[in-house]
């Protein structure tokens, strides 16, 4: 394989890998969000809830319960615990809704001569099809259809 074939092949597989990396990243990034402030949200309503009961009636168990929610309220190793579950979960998720391009810029990347012309050219090929699918409609079912 020339020299021109193999730049051709490795930057693509870069070029391939960089989307699907970056894609991954930031839906992770916005899945975080998401997960951390509905976690959150629900742990506050729950905390909340159980103030409002006790199982008999003392001064004495009602402020120890609002400082126990209190402090259970203001813990905020949980939001970073919720941001991580949510990060990992979404960037999980887009890397396998991206296995094919993944995979044909690994082969791009690693491989040599006529397999990594093979990665090059599915990789290419998947473009196409996703700029055609996402651009122009082809084979996507609308609402109005």
């Amino acid at each position: 394989m020339g020299i021109m074939a193999n730049i051709v092949c490795k930057t693509a597989g870069v070029a391939g890998m960089s989307a699907v990396l970056y894609d991954a990243y930031s839906l992770g990034k916005a899945n975080s969000k998401r997960v951390s402030e509905d976690a959150e949200a629900d742990r506050f309503i729950k905390i909340h809830a159980e103030t409002r009961t006790l199982s008999t009636e003392s001064p004495i168990k009602n402020a120890m319960q609002k400082r126990v929610a209190k402090w259970r309220a203001d813990m905020p190793f949980m939001s970073t615990l919720y941001s991580i579950k949510g990060f990992t979960g979404g960037l999980l998720d887009s890397l396998a809704d991206n296995i094919v391009p993944a995979a044909c810029a690994s082969i791009a990347l690693a491989a040599k001569g006529t397999f990594a012309k093979i990665g090059a050219i599915g990789l290419a090929g998947y473009g196409v099809y996703q700029v055609a699918k996402e651009g122009f409609g082809f084979t996507k079912k609308t609402p109005m259809s």
